[in-house]
């Protein structure tokens, strides 16, 4: 079969540091093996700092499961199990089915595991257990020894907060004389009682950059204040129990306080001390929305085009929220550099309905936005199928590619000459062209999904559908025919014009993740 010549690598390392497991030798090792047993390297999946316990997004291994599966390749290798994963059998199991299925294998280079071999499933489940096990084990000592750290007063890793910095001998905090007299500004404005955004505008007036290197904002300054290590003090971040027994850090940091005594422990010199520290919490909670003495709870629903709608503002383009009646640029309420656009929201969100609800009814069979629509759909509905669509299709059009450059190779640029030149270039053609049949083969047979939008070309039935929903679910159909909406600044005083003021992006037919030549099976009122 054309995959059996080819693997992919997928390398993984949770934390790059030296002393480590370096990425490079997972892939002299994987790379040693695949040309030990005949095997081409396609192409490498690399995770650099992701967790295989915890449950964090690795498109790395998603990539690479999607290549192995669909059939783009016939080999998987990692240099070593709990490389692929450390959640044990349950995320290892279906691995090994979906890769069986595809008729495909898996290689461990260190484990001496090739998954061709019948016995080697046994190893494989003992192996991916014992991974998840020693992961957990390590959480445990990792926790101990932050306790440890903690009840000495060191800092336990991570970046410092702004204006201080971590003294290589003591392992505790001291003033960064670069930036700590920023830092003290910050403070003394807060203290002042001057606002969030006032305080980010002043820093960007002056072209003072933020820790990142960018520009400040109301949230950066307001992390930044409530941080006990700015006032000298050892910070912990919170934590909460997942349903499934894991701890999973939340976004609060408090002061640590000792178990034994409950004093707060201390991590060297502050910006700010103790007191004054008290004193900018105090004012930053005084502005807060207080409801029968309690914060006040997160709306039940959000804004219609939340994350659609944009400020039209040249050079900004940020995202737009609701805030009170208004949908307003978040740049300019954050205290960044813009003039900020701002519109009522109503207007806003009766537009944009309206628009959507009157265009769709009238598209054609062929039109392009038609196209869109359904494969936004069907990628909702099936985003494994898709995942290995859109890996076949890319490696076809590479080998295509490759093809191409070999054609041209001969026939334009003259490289081939002589009967050994001609033999080795059509040698290297009837590979490519069988791999490239190969993998259309591959595309045709894999299932694809069909949707029925019918309901959606209906303006009954759609308008229907339009009232009963909830804003979530509304904006779950904007967003299969709509990528963006930006709204630009008005003038003061003047009455919105929604056909002069906001600009509605339908979606193009490119990046919709359609294989080009691949049949979309579609339903609508008009067959």
């Amino acid at each position: 079969m054309h995959q059996d010549a080819f693997c992919d690598l997928y390398l993984r390392l949770s934390l790059d540091r030296d002393g480590k497991t370096a990425i490079e030798r997972q892939e002299a090792d994987c790379r040693a093996w695949a040309e030990r047993n005949g095997l081409t390297v396609r192409k490498i999946h690399m995770d650099r700092g992701r967790s295989g316990y915890k449950a964090v997004e690795r498109k790395g291994f998603d990539a690479a499961l999607a290549a192995v599966t669909a059939g783009v390749v016939g080999t998987l290798i990692v240099w070593k199990l709990d490389r692929l994963s450390r959640k044990g059998i349950g995320q290892v199991g279906k691995v090994l089915d979906d890769i069986e299925e595809a008729g495909g294998r898996l290689v461990s280079v260190l484990d001496g595991l090739d998954t061709s071999n019948d016995s080697a499933r046994m190893a494989v489940v003992m192996l991916a257990e014992l991974a998840r096990s020693e992961s957990k084990n390590l959480g445990m000592r990792v926790g101990h020894a932050k306790r440890y750290l903690r009840s000495k007063g060191q800092w336990i890793g991570g970046q410092p907060p702004y204006g201080l910095r971590i003294d290589a001998m003591t392992r505790k905090l001291v003033h960064d004389p670069e930036y700590a007299d920023y830092a003290r500004l910050i403070a003394d404005e807060a203290l002042a009682g001057t606002s969030l955004v006032k305080i980010a505008r002043l820093l960007n007036e002056h072209e003072v950059l933020s820790p990142r290197g960018g520009q400040w904002n109301a949230a950066s300054i307001m992390q930044l204040l409530r941080s006990p290590a700015f006032a000298g003090l050892m910070p912990e971040t919170e934590t909460v129990e997942t349903e499934d027994g894991e701890r999973k850090y939340t976004g609060r940091v408090f002061p640590y306080r000792d178990p034994y005594t409950l004093e707060t422990v201390g991590i060297g010199e502050g910006i700010i001390s103790v007191g004054e520290r008290e004193r900018i919490i105090r004012t930053l909670e005084s502005r807060t929305f207080v409801h029968a003495g309690k914060r006040r709870p997160k709306p039940e629903g959000t804004a219609l085009l939340t994350g659609i709608v944009h400020c039209a503002v040249p050079g900004c383009g940020r995202r737009m929220h609701r805030v009170g009646g208004s949908y307003q640029c978040m740049a300019r309420r954050a205290g960044n550099q813009c003039i900020g656009a701002s519109a009522v929201s109503e207007v806003v969100d009766q537009y944009v309905a309206e628009q959507f609800l009157a265009k769709l009814p009238a598209l054609e069979p062929d039109d392009p936005l038609l196209v869109v629509i359904t494969d936004r759909w069907l990628h909702r509905a099936d985003p494994e199928t898709f995942a290995k669509r859109d890996a076949l299709t890319a490696e076809m059009k590479d080998e295509e590619a490759r093809l191409a450059d070999l054609e041209d190779a001969r026939f334009v640029r003259g490289e081939f000459e002589g009967t050994a030149a001609v033999e080795r270039y059509d040698r290297l053609a009837v590979r490519l062209r069988g791999r490239i049949d190969g993998l259309r083969g591959d595309l045709h047979r894999l299932r694809m999904p069909s949707v029925d939008v019918s309901p959606m070309l209906d303006g009954v039935t759609l308008r229907e559908a339009w009232t009963d929903a909830t804003n979530e679910g509304r904006r779950e159909l904007l967003t299969l025919a709509i990528n963006r909406v930006e709204v630009s600044k008005g003038e003061r005083g003047r009455r919105i014009v929604p056909a002069q003021r906001i600009k509605i992006h339908w979606a193009g037919p490119e990046g919709t993740g359609n294989p080009a030549g691949t049949p979309r099976q579609v339903r609508s009122k008009q067959e």
